[in-house]
C-alpha cells in the first residue's frame, strides 16, 4: 500500500480532532518523514505532527487509524502546543524540531 492512502488516513483523523481547522502536510527537509500542520481557522499554525516513514512501513491504514486513536494523538498535539509531536516506529514523543527544506 502506498503512503498516499496512509497520509489520507492521518488527515482524516486530524480533521476529526480539529474541526474547522486547516490541515496541511509536506515532507520534512532533513529526514524521511512527513510533517502535518494544523492551522487555526484564520491561518495561524497551532500544532505539528511529524510522522516517520518507518512508522508507515508494514502498517495498514486501519492500523494507523487505531494507533492514532489509542494514543490520543490529538490530545497530545493540543498539550504540546506548537512543539512537534513525533511519531516513529519506535515511539511517540513531544520534543524535537522540524526541519523544512
Amino acid at each position: 500500500m502506498d503512503n498516499i492512502a496512509k497520509f489520507d488516513a492521518i488527515r482524516l483523523y486530524l480533521r476529526q480532532q480539529f474541526p474547522k481547522h486547516h490541515i496541511a502536510d509536506f515532507p520534512e527537509g532533513t529526514s524521511r518523514a512527513q510533517v502535518f500542520r494544523v492551522d487555526a481557522p484564520h491561518g495561524h499554525p497551532l500544532h505539528y505532527m511529524v510522522v516517520g516513514f518507518d512508522f508507515l512501513l508494514d502498517r495498514s491504514t486501519e492500523d494507523i487509524q487505531q494507533i492514532l486513536i489509542s494514543t490520543s494523538l490529538g490530545t497530545k498535539m493540543k498539550e504540546a502546543g506548537s512543539s512537534p509531536v513525533m511519531l516513529s516506529k519506535l515511539d511517540l514523543r513531544t520534543e524535537g524540531t522540524i526541519a523544512i527544506a
